[in-house]
């Protein structure tokens, strides 16, 4: 299975909030509803290729137990996992059984959206110390859970790079190629998140930060998502988005969106 990208959550305090500094920034996001268990909320800022950044809150701000990721949405802490596309959980968990990965799930979920009931079940791999996604399947159609963009027409066009930060970057190449088979990886260095990785083909790189704003990260919340990195035009993306920032990430120019402490930027097509 090649780990195709479905959406990124990421986690805010308080959606109000949260959607305002998108907003602030350029993009368009739309509500999504509550979660079935009544805990958190979500907006979505859906990309033309269908991708979305999940933007989650608690429904009651300031509640310090919502949600699978309660530690980062009590500290505003932006992308707190990546899921992936599967055609079933149930399959998906099973494969990564017989790879020798840890599982949790399948767990139903839903919420209520102005085009019908969305419900999908998903499924987690690893451990609390895992830098692998969690799992998507649709039980309604997906358009149910995911509606149109509307950003066609925008420099931004997905998610490009999701940036895993990780105690231990052989380690997690290793968990990789051992569930999804992967090509042997580039590697490069970075100021700003170590050591890296990246499959050719693939929309995840792993890094192994040094001392740091990555690091100290990683060492509050362990191995989890440090950066999201969308596909643009980055010359036209700045016209339309706050970027600040540049380098270089196996050879692709990169910029940060203001206002989202380096976790959220644009990499050229």
């Amino acid at each position: 299975m090649r780990p195709v990208i479905d959406h990124v959550p990421f986690a805010g305090a308080a959606l109000d909030d949260l959607t305002a500094r998108f907003e602030n920034a350029g993009f368009a996001p739309r509500y999504g509803g509550e979660h079935g268990d009544g805990d958190t909320e979500m907006s979505m800022v859906v990309l033309p290729d269908g991708s979305y950044l999940e933007l989650l809150a608690p429904t009651t701000p300031g509640d310090e137990t919502a949600g699978h990721w309660p530690e980062f949405l009590a500290a505003d802490a932006g992308p707190c996992a990546w899921c992936v596309d599967a055609g079933s959980v149930h399959s998906e968990l099973q494969r990564a059984i017989g790879r020798d990965v840890e599982v949790r799930g399948p767990v139903r979920g839903g919420r209520e959206t102005d085009r019908g009931t969305a419900e999908w079940d998903v499924g987690f791999l690893g451990g609390d110390d895992s830098p692998l996604p969690f799992v998507v399947s649709d039980r309604a159609p997906r358009e149910y859970r995911v509606p149109d963009s509307a950003l066609y027409g925008s420099p931004v066009s997905g998610i490009g790079r999701v940036v895993l930060a990780v105690p231990d970057l052989d380690a997690a190449i290793d968990r990789f190629t051992g569930l999804y088979r992967l090509p042997t990886p580039e590697r490069d260095v970075d100021s700003r998140f170590g050591e890296l990785a990246a499959f050719p083909g693939q929309d995840v790189a792993i890094c192994e930060p040094d001392d740091g704003p990555v690091r100290e990260r990683l060492d509050r919340f362990g191995p989890c998502p440090a950066c999201v990195l969308l596909t643009a035009d980055v010359s036209e993306a700045a016209t339309r988005h706050p970027l600040t920032g540049g380098r270089e990430l196996f050879g692709k120019r990169v910029r940060f969106v203001e206002g989202f402490e380096r976790r959220l930027g644009v990499i050229e097509r």
